[in-house]
């Protein structure tokens, strides 16, 4: 993969993805501009899904859905996206089951799925970077540590459940700093949910993580939690829909969106 092309083209990463050129992780690439998670549903479901993203929306950061049944592109976060294509791995479920990880789903497609894209917390870790908060205890080619909380989300229809928190852990000095980037940005998942004792929200090991890998917590260290978008995926694991697919995690959908648009919205 041409290194220049994942610093500056957003374009030029999606076309290799869908020619097949590049098919690993994307964290990393074209700092500054939004990548998404991507979830697929039949459109019995999409409904009650959209309701669930609207209300959990600090969990779910909607940031662009199909405009009908059937339909792969989403040009509000570029024009030559092809959502079956254009992310490097797919997990496909069905009733809940992880039935295979694929490259490309355009033999699986059918006309009546729809696609939702959320933001990821890549957005908010480009802005602590930039205000000098960066996480040296974190492998950059892997997604933070992920946790099942106590803390409830609101239901639509047919989904519920709890939310998935992120963490990272700061100084009590850098807590206020941090948030204050996620309010000024307005980043999604910039505003921490819990910090302190785990406990408080139900989790007892920082070392098993549900998702991810642990990252250490020295006694100078505070761990920080934030909401997550796998909050949906749980949502929808729950109730087993007879097909899903998702992007594989740390294998995300590249915009041409800059984050910098996310705090003027």
């Amino acid at each position: 993969m041409d290194p220049s092309a994942s610093l500056t083209a957003p374009h030029a990463i999606r076309k290799m993805i869908r020619e097949g050129d590049y098919s690993g992780p994307t964290i990393g690439f074209v700092p500054g501009f939004t990548q998404c998670n991507l979830i697929i549903l039949p459109k019995e479901y999409a409904y009650d899904f959209l309701q669930f993203c609207h209300l959990n929306s600090d969990a779910c950061s909607l940031m662009a859905y199909s405009s009908a049944p059937g339909a792969y592109t989403l040009d509000t976060l570029g024009t030559d996206i092809d959502i079956r294509t254009d992310i490097p791995r797919y997990s496909v479920f069905k009733q809940g089951q992880l039935i295979e990880d694929v490259h490309d789903i355009s033999p699986i497609w059918q006309s009546d799925l729809v696609a939702f894209a959320l933001a990821s917390y890549l957005s908010y870790d480009y802005a602590l970077d930039c205000a000098g908060l960066k996480h040296t205890s974190i492998n950059p080619l892997h997604g933070l540590p992920l946790y099942i909380s106590t803390l409830p989300c609101q239901s639509a229809g047919i989904f519920s459940g709890f939310n998935v928190v992120s963490m990272r852990a700061f100084r009590p000095d850098e807590i206020l700093k941090a948030v204050q980037v996620g309010a000024i940005n307005r980043s999604p998942h910039g505003i921490p949910v819990h910090f302190g004792e785990p406990s408080d929200i139900g989790i007892f090991d920082l070392a098993k993580p549900a998702f991810g890998e642990p990252i250490e917590v020295t006694d100078k260290k505070v761990p920080v939690f934030w909401t997550s978008n796998m909050t949906a995926q749980l949502a929808i694991t729950k109730i087993a829909p007879k097909l899903c697919i998702i992007n594989s995690p740390e294998h995300l959908l590249v915009t041409d969106q800059q984050d910098v648009s996310l705090a003027i919205k």
